[in-house]
């Protein structure tokens, strides 16, 4: 089952993973009025609202970050 957990405060960085990230299937920006940042994953460890979570992208993209962390604000299970 994937879980859409929505971020406040999102940091994007391109640096190593650490043994505590989760694995960020996809990553999604929507610049709409209200901005909103969201990871999906399949990962059943991830946080309750207002804990810390950090992800991490395996495959390399090319994108400019392959971690992603954030402050849970929500979280959808899809």
């Amino acid at each position: 089952m994937t879980t859409r957990v929505y971020l406040a405060a999102p940091i994007f960085a391109d640096s190593n993973a650490d043994p505590t990230d989760l694995p960020a299937e996809r990553v999604f920006v929507n610049a709409s009025e209200v901005p909103e940042i969201w990871v999906e994953t399949e990962s059943t460890a991830v946080g309750e609202v207002g804990k810390v979570v950090s992800f991490y992208i395996s495959r390399s993209m090319a994108i400019g970050f392959n971690r992603i962390s954030g402050t849970v604000e929500r979280k959808i299970q899809k």
